[in-house]
């Protein structure tokens, strides 16, 4: 073989180390590139977490209340008139309306707090309510408080504007209220106050929205 032959095939070789480190290092750097990205999103996924943590005790469950908020059921509890006039001694009704809000409900506890110095709850009046079955019907005048609790069986009622029941009242002295003076009791997912449960099969309380009523007593 001779000399030149043999110079050739060393610098064939020698270009094709070149190619070959070449190569090698675009890998290389392709793959800092990538851990680079990786540490950054590592980084960034750390900071959103301890942050979401500082402003949520209850981290665990931040997202999956997010979901459930938005896809949960939403029914309303008000109260008609919202705002009304009355002189001392006038006798006035007042209705308990829910909206279902395109849900099927079987089952409305409406609690009522109101000022006992300024008017009296004389009774309760169910006649034209679509629920027939009763659990509570009270009023507590000592404490200024209203307890009604109606039903009605699968598929129970779907309306904007059900009525759950009317209470009389009796305007006993002067008042030019800045806030509601009948109100309803309510936390919401807490079924020791007012709330109102659909036809799930899993008794969901689904009441997010109440609004009672500031009576004006001259």
């Amino acid at each position: 073989m001779d000399t030149q032959n043999i110079d050739q095939k060393q610098n064939e070789s020698i270009a094709q180390n070149r190619r070959l480190v070449k190569i090698l290092m675009k890998k290389v750097n392709f793959l800092r590139a990538v851990i680079y990205i990786l540490v950054a999103s590592s980084i960034l996924v750390t900071i959103l977490i301890v942050s979401i943590s500082l402003f949520s005790p209850n981290f665990d469950n931040y997202f999956e209340n997010i979901k459930n908020t938005l896809k949960a059921p939403q029914v309303s509890l008000y109260l008609s008139p919202n705002v009304a006039n009355y002189k001392v001694g006038d006798e006035f009704n007042i209705d308990v309306m829910v909206d279902t809000k395109d849900n099927n409900v079987v089952v409305v506890a409406a609690y009522l707090s109101y000022s006992k110095e300024e008017m009296e709850a004389i009774n309760i009046d169910l006649a034209n309510s679509p629920f027939p079955f009763v659990a509570e019907k009270q009023i507590i005048a000592q404490d200024g408080k209203i307890k009604i609790t109606i039903g009605k069986p699968t598929p129970g009622i779907n309306s904007s504007a059900g009525k759950v029941a009317t209470v009389r009242f009796r305007a006993i002295k002067k008042v030019n209220p800045t806030i509601e003076n009948i109100s309803f009791n309510f936390t919401q997912g807490s079924s020791l106050f007012s709330g109102v449960f659909i036809d799930d099969k899993q008794g969901t309380n689904a009441l997010n929205i109440i609004g009672g009523a500031k009576i004006f007593i001259e």
